[in-house]
């Protein structure tokens, strides 16, 4: 996404299903319903095409919406995502209870309408982005498949399948092998994503599968600064004060996906002789817990690799 200063006279909210979507123009207080297919969006989106006063909005809804966002793209409408979060909160925050797609479809269209030019503006992905995250993805869910069936083969009720249990094990082996491979040969082919990955392993402890998740992940690194680099990531501390109680702060938020590989990736860190171990045994001994000192390292790796890629960027521009 890509901060827009342009001011916007009306607002398309698009509230997404799986079968439809609801439109609503704040402009004309119309609200439609078309199926979630390429041409019935295009004919209800076409009027407003090139319009650069208007601004669509849509929640993330598990990948229901690329559909409408490719069509809003290759119309040239600026387009948000939003946040689903954010965007119940903003509804709720009217007290309203009712929920309906037209209902939500309208709210959304108010939302563009209130944060306006706050709002970052979406841009459809290079296809090989694209490709990259789903595998990146696809990994995750195998590795996460190969540890649920290493503790079935634990389990002592188990053994009579036991055979069975180890040959999915070994299946999946080869499966988050070839993934990986895939992985790499589509880095491999994109000159940008190739030297962003060169730049993010000369990180101290990030390797293939840290550089791949943050390339997929979070295409923003190098353009932010370190403070939402580290929001973006989940590892900033939140404060959580209220009058005199001071409580502690914690991490939350982000892109849940990125933590597992930074935490494993700090791990690494910590056990070897870098700066980081270093800073690492020095936030124990002050008497920090472990388990903040470790996630002090995880958002120290989020913030070094944006900065070794943002000097990067600038010697581009």
């Amino acid at each position: 996404m890509t901060p827009n200063a342009d001011k916007i006279q009306f607002a398309l909210g698009c509230d997404v299903s799986c079968r439809t979507v609801t439109i609503f123009d704040s402009r004309s207080h119309q609200t439609s319903t078309v199926e979630n297919t390429p041409a019935a969006l295009r004919k209800a989106l076409e009027p407003y095409a090139g319009c650069c006063d208007v601004l669509a909005v849509c929640e993330a809804s598990g990948g229901y919406e690329d559909m409408l966002l490719s069509v809003l793209a290759a119309l040239a409408i600026p387009t948000h995502r939003a946040d689903a979060a954010k965007v119940k909160a903003f509804i709720r925050s009217f007290g309203t209870r009712a929920k309906t797609d037209p209902i939500d479809a309208r709210f959304l269209a108010h939302y563009a309408l209130d944060r306006g030019t706050r709002l970052c503006r979406w841009q459809l992905p290079e296809k090989t982005q694209s490709m990259v995250k789903l595998l990146v993805a696809r990994r995750a869910d195998l590795v996460a498949m190969r540890v649920q069936e290493t503790n079935r083969l634990a389990a002592p009720r188990n053994r009579p399948i036991a055979t069975q249990i180890k040959s999915h094990v070994r299946d999946l082996d080869r499966r988050i092998v070839e993934t990986e491979r895939q992985i790499d040969l589509l880095i491999a082919k994109s000159p940008q994503m190739a030297q962003r990955r060169t730049i993010l392993q000369s990180v101290p402890c990030i390797g293939p599968v840290v550089s791949a998740m943050l390339i997929a992940t979070m295409p923003e690194l190098g353009h932010i600064d370190r403070r939402k680099a580290a929001g973006l990531s989940g590892c900033a501390p939140h404060p959580r004060d209220s009058g005199a109680m001071q409580r502690h702060r914690v991490t939350s938020g982000g892109r849940r996906q990125i933590r597992p590989v930074l935490f494993t990736a700090a791990l690494t860190a910590i056990r070897g002789t870098s700066p980081l171990a270093d800073g690492y045994r020095r936030l124990v001994a002050a008497g920090k817990p472990k388990r903040l000192a470790i996630n002090a390292i995880m958002r120290r790796i989020v913030v070094i690799a944006n900065a070794r890629l943002k000097e990067y960027e600038t010697q581009l521009t």
